[in-house]
């Protein structure tokens, strides 16, 4: 295995884990993948590989999003809850990366989501206490089943790379 191999290797284990980072990982192995062909003369896939890859990245990131949107809708949160709450779980993510990347990523992500729905659901849209609790659920089932797709859509891209490079 050559060192270009390695490092390779390297960022696409990034990629897997910068999901949890608020970090779009699928986009890192699309990149990643990019540059390896760039750095080979992409003897091992082409560019409608790359192009395949970025696609499905795409798709990954729309999924997501839908996910955690229906979930949220489904057990009551407004627009604006839902818009909070994503921007909160952002928010989250960066802010609990400083103190720890991963498990303060994970758990400000999760913490954002609460504080952002529940803030504009109950403080102000002044909803009752428990539709807003109720929307803050739907968020956090939305957020699980987001980042759910997200890793497994990144580890098939993962696997689909290394099949290309590796075998």
């Amino acid at each position: 295995m050559e060192i270009i191999d390695i490092l390779f290797v390297a960022v696409l284990l990034f990629g897997l884990v910068s999901n949890f980072l608020s970090i779009p990982g699928n986009f890192v192995v699309v990149l990643d993948s990019f540059l390896y062909g760039l750095a080979t003369n992409f003897e091992k896939f082409n560019l409608s590989f790359i192009l395949t890859l970025l696609l499905i990245a795409a798709l990954i990131e729309f999924v997501e999003y839908l996910i955690i949107v229906l979930g949220a809708r489904r057990y009551g949160a407004s627009r604006g809850g839902v818009v909070a709450g994503i921007l909160g779980g952002l928010i989250g993510s960066i802010s609990g990366a400083f103190f720890s990347p991963v498990v303060g990523a994970l758990v400000g992500g999760f913490s954002g989501v609460i504080i952002g729905t529940f803030l504009l659901e109950f403080v102000v849209k002044h909803r009752p206490s428990r539709e807003a609790f109720h929307a803050v659920l739907g968020a956090l089932i939305g957020k699980v089943g987001g980042l759910t797709i997200k890793a497994v859509g990144t580890v098939t891209m993962v696997v689909l790379v290394a099949y290309k490079i590796f075998l």
